[in-house]
């Protein structure tokens, strides 16, 4: 080849070449490596296209060194002038610019164009490497980490030649066994010698199984080291076959799983202990996951739940077989369960308190703690344990308790307000004033208004009837007991009802229902009647010894009367009409002692009233025995007859002592014979005749001829003489008529007189003991005649009634049976 010519920048020798070689130019100018026309000291001549990141234009005339990285131009350099030197081409690895700019890893090789033996050009080829450069390292390294990687687990490989029969272990296949080299197995028979005798079957049938899979194959088996230990390994194998289908060979890896095994066991220990325990457990334990779903849970859980294991792995956040409540009743619901706000929020739950319906209906009271559960480096819960007691016994005992510290409270607030109302009740004489306070002690607690209504002295509600009141309210209470003077109770107010059954009566208004007006308040007073509407009325009885005293009367406005109310009512009920009648008792007990001291004075002017006449006539008598020589009968008999008289009264007012005493004490004795008793009141009759004339009555006397029976001669006689005495006494000395009837069985005497007259108010009072219409200073005796009569006519099995008007007179009647029976 001859050289070019220095003169000019690329010189004949080129221009003929490009003329005459231009399929040699097409070829390189198509070339895919990196192809140059360098001068001996490297200056660039030309480029072909794949170096096409820099021009033609712009490289021509540049060193080759500007697109050579600084670090290969040794190697760069050594090789040209080497080139230059011997004319033998060279090749060398060196860092560039590549196409475009980018670092490219080039394979060189650069050759001489010589001309007379001489070096005029050099051709300059390189070959991108950059890619398979990497890729070598890539897999240097990744050899390398595999190696690593084996030796750090421990994995032992093997493979086994199935047509010549051989296996190939590593190193660490003969460590795993404890062998030596001597000792490793050459064929597959002396590989399956190697495993426990119970794991051999197991591997040669896994080894025929081989032609019929396509992935890796996993067996465990058992090993037995020379030195006796039992060793469990894990192998893999592939299958690898031929064109034809064939398994040629068998490769694969072993790694020593014995520690796992043991761990395996040592956790399966652990968890049938930990079973054990749980299941032993009176906690309930129960593992929910994320989706709701009970993973497992202990039988204490189904116990105490009520329900069946089954049953608890349904998800609880689709179809929960259970509701709760709060302690307050209130519904639980399902998003606030502890075990659900757990999982919701990563937070524990402690001591939550829930009522769970039990598929019995019966509720279980259980206080839960809910832990949620995490996997290491994980945010959020995968599941939540949930731990809990039944504390129904301690609920039950808690509201057992609290009963009865309510029970005792109350009965310290019963015993308070009964105390207090006693205490009341029975310190103030003026029973009327004590029954005020009384009342509005119980407004506003137990009752919005309370009022006391007595009876009038009839035994009615009359007008004239005492109203105590209490509402909190003055102008309230005013009014009430203006209503009560003006108007008469209607005949069908519940009052009346109350009192004669003797029974509580308790009206009560459903919640959404209107009030209910108080008992007598006329719907027409369009004052009272809105202001005494409430939802709760109660009407108590005030009784004392069977006697009828009047209504207590309380109400409320927002809330029921339960039993401790009505109970507690009844007996300030009892205690109110136990005060009336305590003041009633004392008031009959003062009239009683002014009566007596009345009788005690009346009793003393009537005994000296017959002694004094007896006295005098007895001191005459003496007087004329001693001084008149002449005293004859015929001047004493007028004395001795008064002296008679005045002691035959004297005899009868000590008669009629000795019978209230007989008849209070229940010794009065009725002895009976045969009697006729028209005979025997025309005798009383005639008895009285000198009484009768002296307070100048006549007497008309209407009997049949014969009447006969038997009776008590005396009491008769007694019970007629007190009935004549008495109409002498008041008929102000006109007519007297007596009438004797025999009906059948039945004895009925009359006594009518024609004199003051008696009212009605003081009827039934004349038949009291020491009772008399009027005044004992118009009209002198005991006030017992009536009394005697009255209670001798009842011993005798009979009665005595009276009719009478003020000015008309009166006529007593007293019915005996005909024969009056030896018992009375």
């Amino acid at each position: 080849m001859t050289s070019p010519s220095a003169s000019g920048p690329r010189g004949f020798r080129f221009d003929d070449l490009e003329r005459l070689a231009p399929l040699l130019f097409a070829l390189m100018e198509n070339a895919p490596e990196f192809v140059l026309l360098l001068s001996p000291t490297g200056v660039i001549r030309h480029m072909n296209r794949t170096a096409a990141g820099t021009s033609m234009a712009e490289a021509t005339g540049r060193s080759v060194f500007e697109y050579i990285a600084p670090e290969s131009h040794a190697v760069a350099r050594v090789a040209i002038e080497q080139v230059v030197a011997t004319g033998e081409a060279q090749s060398y690895e060196c860092v560039g610019t590549g196409a475009y700019g980018r670092p490219t890893r080039f394979e060189s090789r650069i050759g001489a164009i010589s001309e007379d033996g001489r070096v005029v050009a050099l051709l300059l080829i390189a070959h991108d490497i950059t890619t398979r450069v990497a890729m070598e390292a890539e897999l240097r390294e990744s050899r390398e980490q595999l190696a690593v990687a084996v030796a750090a687990s421990g994995l032992g490989l093997w493979e086994w030649h199935v047509e010549s029969d051989t296996v190939v272990w590593n190193e660490v296949m003969r460590q795993l066994h404890g062998f030596v080299p001597e000792q490793v197995p050459r064929n597959f028979a002396d590989l399956v010698d190697t495993l426990h005798p119970d794991d051999r079957a197991g591997l040669a049938a896994r080894a025929r199984q081989v032609a019929s899979v396509e992935d890796f194959v996993d067996f465990e088996y058992r090993i037995i080291k020379p030195g006796g230990q039992i060793a469990w390994l894990l192998v893999r194998g592939k299958p690898v076959k031929d064109d034809r289908g064939r398994v040629v060979k068998m490769v694969g890896g072993v790694v020593d799983i014995t520690a796992r095994k043991q761990a395996d066991e040592a956790l399966r220990r652990e968890e049938e202990r930990y079973r054990s325990l749980v299941a032993t457990l009176a906690e309930g334990i129960v593992v929910v996951d994320v989706d709701g779903r009970v993973v497992t849970c202990n039988t204490s859980a189904e116990r105490i739940l009520g329900l069946a294991r089954a049953q608890l792995h349904d998800p609880i956040g689709l179809a929960s077989p259970f509701r709760a409540i709060h302690e307050d009743g209130a519904p639980f619901p399902l998003e606030s369960w502890p075990a659900v706000l757990a999982l919701r929020t990563g937070e524990p739950q402690v001591g939550v308190i829930m009522g769970i319906y039990r598929p019995d209906g019966a509720i279980a009271w259980i206080s839960i703690n809910a832990q949620p559960l995490y996997h290491a480096g994980s945010a959020a819960p995968y599941a939540v344990v949930a731990s809990f007691f039944d504390i129904s016994d301690r609920k039950r005992a808690d509201a057992e308790r609290e009963r009865l510290l309510g029970d005792e409270q109350r009965a310290r607030r019963r015993a308070v307000i009964l105390a207090e109302a006693g205490k009341l009740l029975v310190s103030q004489r003026d029973v009327h004033a004590a029954l005020a306070e009384f009342v509005r002690r119980l407004v506003p607690e137990p009752a919005d208004l309370a009022a006391v209504e007595l009876l009038d002295d009839d035994g009615r509600f009359g007008l004239a009837r005492r109203v105590t009141v209490a509402a909190g309210d003055p102008e309230l209470e005013a009014r009430y007991v203006d209503l009560r003077r003006r108007l008469p109770l209607p005949a069908d107010c519940p009052l009346h009802e109350v009192l004669q059954r003797d029974e509580v009566r308790l009206s009560s208004a459903r919640p959404d229902a209107p009030l209910l007006t108080l008992p007598g308040v006329p719907e027409t007073d369009a004052w009272l009647a809105p202001r005494l509407r409430y939802r709760a009325i109660a009407l108590v009885p005030l009784v004392a010894r069977g006697r009828p005293l009047g209504v207590m009367l309380l109400a409320t406005r927002g809330r029921a009367l339960g039993p401790d109310e009505l109970s507690l009512i009844d007996e300030l009920a009892l205690r109110a009409a136990q005060a009336v009648e305590n003041a009633r008792l004392y008031h009959e007990m003062e009239l009683a002692l002014a009566k007596r001291e009345e009788f005690i004075a009346v009793a003393s002017h009537e005994l000296r009233t017959p002694l004094t006449p007896i006295v005098l006539q007895v001191d005459r008598l003496i007087r004329h025995a001693r001084g008149d020589d002449e005293f004859s009968a015929a001047a004493a008999l007028p004395k001795l007859g008064v002296i008679q008289r005045q002691a035959d009264r004297l005899h009868r007012l000590i008669e009629e002592l000795l019978d209230v005493s007989r008849i209070t004490g229940g010794r009065l004795k009725i002895e009976v014979e045969d009697v006729d008793y028209a005979e025997l009141l025309r005798a009383i009759v005639e008895h009285f005749t000198e009484p009768l004339a002296r307070a100048g009555c006549d007497v008309h006397l209407t009997a049949p001829l014969y009447a006969s029976g038997r009776t008590d001669r005396t009491r008769f006689e007694q019970i007629v003489s007190n009935l004549l005495a008495n109409a002498m006494k008041y008929g102000g000395g006109k007519p007297i008529e007596l009438a004797l009837v025999q009906d059948g069985e039945t004895i009925t005497l009359s006594v009518r007189d024609h004199g003051i007259g008696i009212s009605k108010g003081d009827q039934a009072r004349i038949f009291q003991r020491f009772e008399r219409a009027v005044s004992e200073r118009h009209y002198g005796g005991l006030g017992l005649g009536l009394w005697v009569a009255r209670h001798v006519s009842e011993a005798m099995g009979g009665h005595i009634s009276v009719t009478s008007a003020p000015g008309a007179g009166s006529v007593f009647v007293v019915k005996l049976p005909r024969l009056v029976a030896e018992a009375q």
